[in-house]
């Protein structure tokens, strides 16, 4: 979970008769945000028995006073393999709720958010490019009141907004590639921790050995990977999103989530080069499940 978010605090699994939900604020309605894959789910939330779950529902909620965010742990396999899905549309169901007495989510916060998603919206189908734009955004928008803020949005997504955004990344990708791994703590990949353990992973020992010119060319790599690689990568992008309220709350915090989110994402790409989603889809959704549930020992241990 991204640092700071005091969503962690509030959430809980989401279950039919929620006893929390008796402290209402009468009159007063919260946003509800929710996730197609989490509609997926619903549908037979109790077909898994990974570790990652042990049978139970891997569903969640993130509530405040104002506003409900659906979600799910990527840990569990069913879910991975219907946050990534290649059928999945990547959109957000909208609705209102009666309000709780719980703190409420900064308003400030969630336009950040919407606006990022606004973002994945616009450049969804070039996951790279997508964080060349979150990367900018972010990056201008922190001194940025609330409305220059929107306003500079807008202007990113006018046609001539994303022409130019669209250059400033190609000379980028030139230059130096893109995302710079330089700072991705290229060692503390949740991959990684599954490679010496799983057969179908041995081929990444070598790019383990090579370093940050490897990894920087997996990342040029991308741009001409099939379909079916480019649509996981940014099915995993718009979980980030959603999950955790990328880029968070405190504004000095926003480029350090901006570079675990690409460290995350560079895990998912190694992975899209050892288990192909077209011939196995099943062993790819469950291995990358996998490396969240080791990363979370890791990181206990």
């Amino acid at each position: 979970m991204m640092k700071n978010n005091f969503a962690s605090i509030h959430s809980r699994k989401e279950n039919g008769t929620d006893s929390a939900r008796s402290l209402l604020t009468e009159g007063v309605t919260a946003s509800v945000w929710t996730p197609d894959y989490v509609l997926r789910l619903r549908q037979n939330i109790h077909l898994c028995g990974c570790s990652g779950c042990d049978g139970a529902s891997p569903l969640l909620q993130f509530r405040w006073n104002n506003h409900v965010r659906h979600s799910a742990d990527i840990s569990c396999n069913r879910a991975a393999a219907e946050i990534l899905s290649l059928t999945a549309s990547c959109t957000l169901s909208v609705s209102e709720d009666l309000a709780e007495h719980l703190p409420e989510l900064s308003a400030e916060r969630l336009q950040m958010n919407q606006h990022c998603l606004r973002l994945f919206a616009a450049f969804r189908t070039e996951p790279v490019l997508l964080l060349y734009a979150l990367y900018g955004f972010i990056r201008q928008s922190g001194p940025l009141d609330p409305e220059r803020r929107a306003a500079l949005l807008e202007t990113w997504l006018q046609p001539a907004g994303r022409q130019r955004l669209v250059q400033d990344f190609c000379l980028q990708q030139d230059e130096h590639g893109f995302p710079p791994v330089a700072g991705q703590r290229l060692e503390a990949l949740p991959i990684w921790l599954l490679v010496d353990s799983d057969a179908r992973l041995h081929k990444l020992k070598a790019m383990r050995k090579k370093g940050e010119e490897t990894l920087r060319q997996t990342w040029r790599g991308l741009q001409k990977a099939s379909r079916a690689r480019r649509k996981i990568l940014g099915n995993f992008l718009f979980y980030e999103l959603c999950h955790n309220f990328f880029p968070g709350h405190l504004v000095p915090d926003w480029e350090n989530n901006f570079a675990d989110l690409c460290r995350r994402a560079l895990s998912l790409l190694l992975l899209l080069t050892a288990v192909s989603p077209e011939l196995d889809k099943e062993s790819l959704s469950a291995l990358f499940a996998a490396s969240h549930r080791a990363a979370r020992r890791e990181a206990f241990s």
